[in-house]
């Protein structure tokens, strides 16, 4: 039985070696016998294939991994905040803006909330 999440490249520089299907188009009974997985449960299932051992999971040292926060199937405290600050490194992204902004464009309530 062939897997019906691949198909024969169709880049000439792939030289007929199998890649892996675009899944929106992949049609419904494609995904028979998969489990259905998304978000967090998603990415612990991805942390534990990757580490072999749940135990590994947890003492996953891959800082630099984008799931590493995620690793164990929840939003850690202060995730989301921290996330969403500048780095420090970022400071002149953070800097205020010092340019005249024509009126249209300025919000009435920027700064009532400050």
């Amino acid at each position: 039985m062939t897997n019906p999440l691949l198909q024969i490249s169709p880049f000439e520089s792939d030289g007929g070696q199998l890649i892996g299907r675009d899944p929106r188009s992949v049609p419904p009974d494609g995904w028979r016998d998969r489990p259905f997985v998304s978000g967090l449960n998603a990415i612990r299932a991805k942390c534990l294939d990757c580490a072999l051992d749940p135990s590994e999971v947890r003492k996953c040292v891959q800082t630099d991994c984008p799931l590493w926060p995620l690793r164990m199937g929840c939003v850690p405290k202060g995730y989301r905040m921290g996330a969403m600050r500048p780095k420090s490194s970022d400071k002149a992204l953070a800097a205020p803006c010092t340019h005249a902004h024509p009126a249209v464009f300025q919000n009435q309530n920027d700064e009532k909330d400050f």
